[in-house]
């Protein structure tokens, strides 16, 4: 099975990592106009690892989560991934429609709400990344789930191992500072042969 040629040296890593602090930058203020909240990050994380070990920098594969699931598309293609623990998502739906409810039922309504904001925050990274690397994407329609964080990722994996035995995780975490609760994980998973174009659109290729 191909894996990826060579390890990140760190400069590229670095380079992965400046991509995405500034899409990180643009998606949460995004969020932030929409939710009237100031939303910080912190320093995005790069890794190259097995695809047996995403599950461990994921979290706890076993926690009940909300996750929003894309695939982009184009010159490069990937997975975007946003996890949201269950108090969040209670926290994000009374900030955005006033609802004080502590019951979270999945209706329409609630679903399509959660499915916009992954919207937002993943159009607006895409749009750098256009920006960036000159490139013209394509994000397909969001997914919802409501399941352990195992189940919400192991399709992603599945597809991935099917090209190579290990993978780029860029990682994010997203939080409103005044409200511990509220807070949120973002993860590229870029194609394995995307990460290479991407380079190479950043002039740190080769």
């Amino acid at each position: 099975m191909p894996v990826l040629a060579e390890k990140l040296n760190r400069a590229q890593e670095d380079a992965l990592q400046e991509l995405c602090n500034i899409g990180m930058g643009h998606a949460t203020t995004a969020l932030a106009q929409l939710m009237g909240k100031t939303i910080y990050f912190d320093i995005p994380r790069i890794s190259q690892v097995p695809i047996s070990q995403i599950p461990q920098i994921v979290g706890n594969a076993e926690q009940t989560v909300v996750g929003i699931y894309l695939r982009f598309s184009g010159p490069i293609s990937g997975n975007i991934i946003l996890i949201f623990p269950k108090k969040s998502v209670l926290l994000l739906r009374q900030i955005m429609t006033g609802d004080k409810s502590r019951k979270l039922v999945f209706d329409e309504y609630n679903t399509s709400l959660l499915k916009e904001v992954g919207n937002i925050l993943t159009g607006s990274y895409l749009s750098v990344m256009e920006n960036l690397l000159k490139m013209q994407l394509v994000q397909s329609v969001p997914w919802f789930a409501f399941d352990l964080a195992s189940a919400i990722i192991d399709p992603i994996l599945i597809q991935l191992g099917k090209d190579t035995d290990n993978a780029v995780v860029i990682e994010a975490e997203f939080f409103v500072r005044e409200s511990e609760n509220l807070k949120g994980r973002f993860y590229l998973l870029p194609d394995p042969k995307s990460v290479k174009l991407m380079l190479e659109a950043v002039g740190m290729g080769g």
